[in-house]
């Protein structure tokens, strides 16, 4: 049967910007229409401008498309440009929030349209601001910024200089859309607003529960050439190692990263529990009956070549608890969480009461170095991106839960690719990632001090990079910093005792005719991405309260509820 195109017609794009600046000025500005017109508002202290384009989304005999597809449309009428501009004198703070409104009578319901928003970089190219989410209006208000409930947030910052940013929205048809039937000449029209308050930055409750409950730390002179318990590492190739009782480092630290100030856990902590989401059917993962644990049944397949050795096996029931802890506190006040199994104590003993949720290699080949992104060639996935979105999707994406996930940052860092240096039992020239030189100082008897970041380092790669996603996993620079450290035991939270359960990062490490990657083992090393390791997810929840219950402990752990 011939597929009937359905048309979608944006009739109108209607941007709207209001900003009330309470305590020291309040203004309110609105605009209808397209062009090239600068709006501006002055109120003393604050100037701020609005910017609109001439092109307008127009999506003329559109067919419904992948996120990959759609993410990246840059012809006429696929995407729409706008700027907003800042001119702040003091010590004001705006907390600002971009929404979408579905407006007039639209013919196709909101459900099948996906939105998408990026900032532009001063050098082109793109910053996601967001996943591609389906469009759903907020259920609440947000008191920080202004925005009223009934609008889709796609957005929300907070800004105290001046500034001036370039945003870019998409909007196209979900892939899930069947268009038989439809009759063509459908319509969905959206305005854009803008809305913004003065006040303190916005701080969630969680967060301000998190800092009353946990005393900030200070750093000390190198302590990430330490592992949290203070061993360090004095000769790799003979394995010795030295501690230092002044280097024992347990509690909240903080570090810059892309959003902010981010607070982070490092160490021997017990109050970083939370229970959040559950199962919402019993749960299947499929085996080969020996390490490896795929997602789908497709995706045993895609790696044994057939269904004859994929054995289903059951990992979580329905109505199971879904627990984890928390890595840190990110800058845009986000909680960064790392799975946990279903007991806030997994036995570890099988992967039915771990803390992860499958075994599987890194990636499906590893003869080129760009395999060892998270993703390569500019979006084809890895193979454990999809167990991750598989797992989501099935789980916390088929639930109400999802709507506090955010599409948080993540980092497959695959900068800084040279000639250097790589060992194991001896030392060896290879080519390595810019995290080798950040992480794997012990090699060079620490001529500078290991450094982990939070900000992603720009990469040059077409694999790898920076990342907007529901679901991903920890970086190699996030258990630096919760205590772990090459080739040393530590005793940090991520170091769950007496555990087989050895899980992938999503940093990549070096390349010499294969690729690697840094995982987890009591430890961090580097394996082969071929090599099957777990697989323990990460997500990014954004709670708008406290957190219902607990204490962060292990038998009272915080609860996060819809």
């Amino acid at each position: 049967m011939v597929h009937k195109k359905e048309k979608i017609i944006i009739l109108s794009l209607i941007l709207i910007l209001i900003i009330a600046v309470i305590g020291v000025s309040y203004a309110a500005f609105s605009y209808t229409g397209t062009g090239k017109t600068v709006n501006s508002i002055t109120t003393g202290a604050i100037t701020m401008t609005y910017t609109e384009s001439d092109n307008v989304i127009m999506m003329d005999e559109a067919l419904p498309t992948t996120d990959k597809t759609g993410t990246v449309r840059l012809k006429e009428g696929e995407y729409f440009d706008f700027t907003i501009s800042s001119n702040i004198i003091g010590n004001v703070n705006i907390n600002y929030e971009i929404s979408a409104k579905e407006v007039g009578n639209g013919t196709i319901d909101g459900e099948n349209i996906k939105l998408y928003l990026t900032r532009l970089k001063s050098d082109g190219s793109e910053e996601a601001l967001m996943v591609p989410e389906t469009y759903s209006e907020e259920a609440s208000a947000n008191s920080y910024t202004g925005r009223p409930s009934g609008e889709m947030s796609l957005y929300t910052n907070s800004m105290n200089s001046s500034e001036s940013n370039n945003y870019r929205l998409r909007m196209y048809v979900t892939e899930e859309y069947n268009p038989q039937g439809d009759g063509g000449g459908l319509t969905f029209s959206v305005q854009i607003n803008v809305y913004g308050k003065d006040g303190d930055k916005y701080v969630p409750e969680t967060t301000e529960t998190i800092l009353a409950n946990n005393p900030l730390q200070e750093d000390k002179t190198n302590m990430f050439n330490y592992a949290s318990n203070g061993d360090i590492l004095t000769d790799p190739l003979r394995m010795e190692i030295e501690n230092d009782p002044e280097y024992v480092t347990n509690g909240l630290y903080q570090l810059a990263d892309e959003d902010g100030v981010s607070y982070y856990f490092r160490g021997d902590v017990t109050n970083n529990n939370v229970r959040f989401g559950k199962y919402t059917d019993d749960y299947y993962v499929y085996t080969d009956g020996g390490l490896r644990h795929f997602q789908s049944l497709e995706s045993c397949v895609d790696a044994l070549g057939s269904s004859e050795h994929c054995t289903p096996l059951k990992l979580a029931s329905q109505g199971d608890d879904m627990y984890w802890k928390i890595v840190r506190v990110n800058g845009d006040g986000s909680l960064r969480l790392i799975y946990n199994g279903t007991s806030a104590e997994p036995t570890n003993t099988d992967i039915v009461d771990s803390y992860v949720i499958g075994y599987t290699s890194y990636n499906s080949y590893m003869d080129d170095a760009k395999y060892t992104g998270y993703t390569y060639d500019n979006g084809t996935d890895s193979f454990i991106k999809k167990e991750i979105d598989t797992w989501y999707k099935n789980t916390l994406g088929n639930s109400s839960y999802d709507d506090m996930v955010i599409g948080g940052r993540f980092c497959s860092d695959s900068s800084g690719y040279k000639l250097g240096t790589d060992y194991g039992l001896s030392i060896i020239n290879y080519n390595v990632f810019a995290s080798y030189d950040r992480l794997g100082q012990a090699i060079s008897n620490f001529s500078k001090a290991n450094a982990p970041t939070l900000k992603c380092p720009v990469t040059n790669e077409s694999y790898g990079g920076d990342y907007r996603l529901k679901a991903g996993l920890i970086t190699a620079d996030e258990m630096v910093l919760a205590g772990e450290n090459m080739y040393l035991s530590g005793n940090s939270y991520l170091n769950v005792k007496d555990s087989s359960a050895y899980y992938w990062t999503m940093t990549p490490s070096s390349f010499n005719n294969n690729g690697s990657g840094w995982y987890q083992s009591n430890s961090i090393y580097v394996s082969l991405i071929s090599d099957i390791r777990a697989v323990r997810p990460v997500i990014n929840v954004m709670a708008n309260t406290d957190f219902v219950s607990g204490d962060g402990t292990i038998d009272n752990p915080y609860v996060l509820s819809v």
